[in-house]
C-alpha cells in the first residue's frame, strides 16, 4: 500500500503518548478534535493534516518528523512541507510563489529552478539541496507510477 502524505508511525505515536502519560481521548481534548480521529491514526487508517501533526507533535514533545513514516534522506518534496508543519497555501506566502507551482512541483510535474529550490528550503528550515534531493524522489516516483500504466 503507498504511504500517504504526513502518515505517522502508529507505534512511535503510541510510544510517545505513553511516555507522556497521555490517552487518545487526552490528545484529542487538546488538539479539539474528535477521539475517533485519533483512533484511525493509531490504527493507521488516517493521516493527520499539517496543522494537527506540528499540534500532535508537540504536545508530545517531539518534531513533526519524528511521527511520521518518512526517514530523513527519504523524503520527498511533500514531507519536507509536511515536517515544517505547513499547508501548501503556508509554504507559498513563505516562499513567494503560488499554490498551483508548488502542486505541481510536490506531484513531480515541474522541476523547482534555483531560486525556488532556495526559497522553499528557508521555508522548510534545510539546505536547498535537500529540497532538491527530495523533487527528484519525487520526479522518480512520478516517472515509475506513470510508467506502469504502459506495461
Amino acid at each position: 500500500m503507498p504511504r500517504r502524505a504526513g502518515q505517522i508511525s502508529p507505534t512511535t505515536l503510541r510510544a510517545a503518548m505513553s511516555r507522556r502519560g497521555v490517552s487518545a481521548d487526552d490528545i484529542a481534548a487538546h488538539l479539539d478534535i474528535s477521539p475517533n480521529t485519533v483512533h484511525s491514526w493509531l490504527d493507521g487508517t488516517r493521516a493527520p493534516s499539517a496543522p494537527l501533526l506540528v499540534g500532535l507533535a508537540r504536545a508530545l514533545g517531539l518534531r513533526p518528523a519524528d511521527l511520521t513514516l518518512v526517514s530523513e534522506g527519504e523524503e520527498r518534496l511533500h514531507d519536507l512541507r509536511l515536517h515544517a508543519g505547513l499547508l501548501q497555501q503556508e509554504a507559498c506566502e513563505a516562499a513567494g510563489l503560488r499554490q498551483p507551482q508548488l502542486s505541481k512541483m510536490e506531484r513531480g510535474v515541474s522541476a523547482p529552478r534555483e531560486e525556488l529550490c532556495n526559497a522553499l528550503a528557508a521555508a522548510y528550515g534545510v539546505p536547498p539541496a535537500r529540497v532538491l534531493e527530495a523533487w527528484n524522489r519525487t520526479r522518480n516516483d512520478r516517472r515509475r507510477q506513470s510508467g506502469a500504466k504502459f506495461i
